[in-house]
Order: structure tokens, then C-alpha cells, then sequence
């Protein structure tokens, strides 16, 4: 009797130490950052083995975002148990009507643990923990069941950051679509200012300014880094319509180095990653009313500069960027060449025209005429002649 009680006892704590080893390595190996890479099948993975003769196989990205919503999964486990989820969490608030109808960012920084062979992420949006079995963590491979056939594979990513490449400033500025996506435009700067305006579907409405630290701006600027900007294409756009456009502007050395345009999502992760938590940072901030005084605001809705039936359309962060530099210039009296007309939209749909060489910005305010100096000419400094094109019927 005492022998079979010896042997329950030593199976028993053989089978704690196991777990406990088998848990103990999956939290050091899960530390890191991963990438979504598939959703498996033990099926294809057996077909894949018995055609190629191996016993791992690679799994392809998928072709687009659009086919596989997970492909904007990714997650950084740390040792002490926090982690960012790079899709964040967010809550829809519904209102009385259509317009009431807003979208709360949670943020990205949550918790997780690691219990026996399960990984447990805490999710922000239903305050309750999410778990899913680890199936297996090697140096570079996390794999995560779902059921008994199918599972989720992860890579482990290591980026390679130039960290001699930095910015002034960001702006990322967000469409409207048919629906309720919040419209609004943001700026961040090296020195941790912070513009916000918006406009529509948002929870603060009008011209707003604030403050961040320059570490959070650093990890801003390193997120969009992760993106490998200057490999991006300037514009990526999805085969369907009426979804949202973000763009995002980087000002290097006092002009605009690269402006992106997204429409429908259709650009890199990493991207995706980077702009979404930025469009949303004025939910976290203290925000105070940014008042302009007599200068008259720059419309977000579409502007564009006009000479002789040619035209130079900025996109919709550029215009913003134009905005701030009005909004910082200086009143003058001065005669110039006006050389070009500034066409934008008001709040209230007016069509409006500020008169420019460039450099100086003309506009009326109640039928008094307004001279602004930004100090430089903005289409010379920002290289913007060769977008110049031939207006045409639908301008």
C-alpha cells in the first residue's frame, strides 16, 4: 500500500514539475515581438509535409488585408507581464442619432499571463481575459491553437530601425466615409506639441492643443519607423468605395520629407499600427480650445492651389501642415504678386479663396483684407511644382 501511495505521489510530482518547466519556458520564450503570419490547419500542414518531405512548413502572408482581417494581429510580451496588443481595443458609443455615433480607443498597453499551456490576454474592451492555448514557442515561431485542427501561427520580428532618421513633426489626418468614420486631422512635434482638430464622429469637437512627453513622441516616431517609411509607396488604395482615407505627413528639417495616403486600409501593418493610436491620442490628453484670434482657419475639405488652369492639390495632412504654419504666421502689410488663388471649402460649404505667391496668404475677414507672412514660400520650400496638373471638369 505504501509503495502504491509512493508511486501516486512521485507521478504526481512528476507531472507539477513538467507543467511547471513547460510553463516556465513559455514565459521566457514568449517575450518578444510577433507578427501574424496564417491560420493553419493540421491538415495542410500533414498534405505540405508529405509533398515536400519535411516536417515544418512556411506559411505565407495572405494577399491582402482585406481577405484576412487577421493580418493586422501582432503582439510585445514583456517579462513583467504587460504586453501591446498593435491592433488596440476600442468601444462604439451609439447616440440618439447617426452623428452621435462615436469611437472610444482604449489603447494598445494591456496585461497577460501565461498559466500551464495557456496564454491569457486581458482585453481592454469587455474587461475580461481572453486565453488560448500555446500550442508551441520555438526562437522565432509562436503557435497558438484554436480548436483541435486549426491554429494561428506568429512570427517573431526583429526590425532594423535607423535610428539616425528623425522627424520635426507628424500629422495624421482621417476621412470621412459612408458611415461613421471620425474625421479629424492631428499633429505631434518633437517638443511633445500637440494639435487637434476635429470635425465629425469624434468625441471632442473643434481646435484643440495639448502636450505629450518626448519619450511618447520618440515611441510615436519609432512606431512609424517600424514601417521602414522610406520604402513605402506614397499612395495605397483599396478596389471598392466609400471607405475612409488616412494620410499621414512627416515634416524633416522644416518641409514636408513624405506624405502617404491609405485608403480602405490598404497599406503595410506596421502603418496601420502607427497612425491609429496617434488619430485617437487626443482621447487620452488634457486638451485646451486653441484660439486663432482674426486668423481666419485653413478648411481641411479639399484645397488646392490654382494658376492658369493648372492645379496642385495637397492631400489632406498637407493641408493641415498649412494650416499650423498660417495659424503660426505673422499679420502684414505688404504688396505682392498674387500669383496663385487657394480654393478650400468652409465648415458651413462655402467656397472660399485666399489669394498667394507662396509665401504671403491674402484672405478677407468681415470685409477687412488680411496679409499673412508664414516667413518662406511654402510651395518652393515643400517641392510641391512638379504636382502640378492640368485642372479638368471634376475640379
Amino acid at each position: 500500500m505504501k509503495i502504491k501511495l509512493l508511486t501516486v505521489l512521485l507521478i504526481v510530482f512528476y507531472l507539477i514539475s513538467c507543467k511547471t518547466e513547460k510553463e516556465e519556458k513559455f514565459k521566457k520564450s514568449i517575450c518578444g515581438e510577433w507578427i501574424f503570419v496564417k491560420v493553419g490547419t493540421d491538415n495542410e500542414a500533414r498534405n505540405a509535409e508529405k509533398k515536400e518531405g519535411r516536417k515544418t512548413i512556411e506559411l505565407p502572408l495572405p494577399l491582402s488585408i482585406s481577405e484576412n482581417i487577421n493580418y493586422r494581429k501582432g503582439y510585445i510580451f514583456y517579462s513583467n507581464n504587460s504586453c501591446e496588443d498593435k491592433r488596440g481595443y476600442f468601444k462604439q458609443i451609439n447616440g440618439k442619432s447617426r452623428k452621435d455615433k462615436k469611437i472610444l480607443f482604449l489603447g494598445n498597453d494591456t496585461k497577460y499571463k501565461v498559466e500551464d499551456d495557456s496564454l491569457k490576454i486581458f482585453d481592454l474592451a469587455n474587461s475580461t481575459w481572453k486565453g488560448i492555448k500555446i500550442r508551441s514557442i520555438t526562437s522565432d515561431t509562436l503557435t497558438l491553437e484554436v480548436d483541435d485542427t486549426v491554429f494561428f501561427k506568429y512570427a517573431k520580428t526583429h526590425y532594423r530601425i535607423d535610428k539616425a532618421q528623425t522627424f520635426d513633426m507628424i500629422l495624421v489626418s482621417t476621412s470621412a466615409c459612408y458611415g461613421t468614420c471620425p474625421i479629424s486631422n492631428t499633429s505631434i512635434d518633437k517638443y511633445g506639441n500637440f494639435i487637434f482638430y476635429g470635425q465629425g464622429y469624434n468625441t471632442k469637437t473643434g481646435l484643440f492643443i495639448s502636450k505629450i512627453s518626448q519619450d511618447y513622441y520618440h515611441r510615436i516616431e519609432l512606431n512609424f519607423k517600424k514601417a521602414n517609411i522610406d520604402k513605402l509607396d506614397n499612395n495605397y488604395s483599396a478596389n471598392w468605395t466609400d471607405d475612409q482615407t488616412i494620410t499621414v505627413t512627416f515634416i524633416k528639417d522644416n518641409k514636408i520629407y513624405k506624405t502617404i495616403s491609405d485608403y480602405g486600409h490598404k497599406a503595410p501593418r506596421e502603418l496601420y499600427w502607427a497612425y491609429t493610436p496617434v488619430s485617437f491620442l487626443y482621447q487620452k490628453l488634457y486638451l485646451k480650445p486653441f484660439k486663432v484670434n482674426t486668423k481666419e482657419p485653413l478648411s481641411i475639405s479639399p484645397a488646392c492651389f490654382e494658376n492658369k488652369g493648372q492645379i496642385c492639390e495637397l492631400e489632406r495632412s498637407e493641408r493641415f501642415y498649412l494650416s499650423i504654419e498660417l495659424y503660426r504666421s505673422r499679420e502684414v502689410k505688404h504688396v505682392f504678386e498674387k500669383k496663385y488663388i487657394l480654393r478650400y471649402w468652409d465648415e458651413k460649404d462655402n467656397q472660399k479663396e485666399i489669394i498667394t505667391d507662396g509665401r504671403y496668404y491674402q484672405f478677407r475677414e468681415k470685409n477687412k483684407a488680411i496679409t499673412l507672412d508664414l516667413g518662406y514660400n511654402f510651395l518652393d520650400r515643400n517641392n510641391l511644382y512638379p504636382k502640378f496638373r492640368q485642372k479638368n471638369k471634376y475640379d
